[in-house]
């Protein structure tokens, strides 16, 4: 009987010397999700909008409508801005600059070449603004690259094949 007590109380006594660590674990937690929503409330509605978007093709395009134009390819400069606003008309919040989308095409169409090129260069300002600041977000807050980073194909052999037998 005397053991079956010593052995409670001990149960008792460790438990209570947890609580403090389940205590801190709790804090620990619930700072992480205020930081997260913090961070997502500090970030432009415009950045929250180009999270979801592959920034680096969209940016490639851009500069392929860059150079299409400084070529004088304008059949190539309008297919790649209009590739761009597309892919910017389907977010939700649109960013701010979509609308200079029209002015780049204009620009374009009238073969005002310079001011299609700073538009261009506006709108690219822009995007590099926004993905610094999700990178800033990101380096306050790892969870949210990995949160915004999706399912991808994987191909761990380098060889090009991600396992999917061409169908995908």
């Amino acid at each position: 009987m005397k053991s079956r007590n010593i052995f409670v109380y001990t149960i008792l006594a460790i438990g209570i010397l947890s609580i403090p660590s389940l205590l801190d674990t709790v804090q620990a937690q619930t700072n992480s999700t205020n930081q997260t929503s913090a961070q997502n409330q500090t970030m432009s509605k415009d950045t929250q909008a180009l999270m979801t978007i592959d920034l680096p093709e969209l940016k490639d395009t851009l500069m392929n409508a860059k150079n299409a134009l400084a070529n004088n390819d304008t059949e190539e400069a309008l297919t790649s801005v209009t590739d761009v606003e597309n892919q910017l008309l389907t977010l939700q919040p649109q960013p701010k600059f979509t609308a200079d989308f029209q002015k780049i095409k204009d620009a374009v169409s009238k073969n005002d070449v310079n001011k299609a090129l700073d538009d261009l260069t506006k709108v690219q300002s822009d995007l590099l603004k926004a993905e610094t600041e999700m990178l800033k977000a990101q380096l306050a807050n790892p969870m949210l690259s990995q949160q915004n980073n999706g399912p991808q194909d994987q191909d761990d052999n380098g060889d090009g094949d991600d396992g999917d037998n061409g169908t995908n």
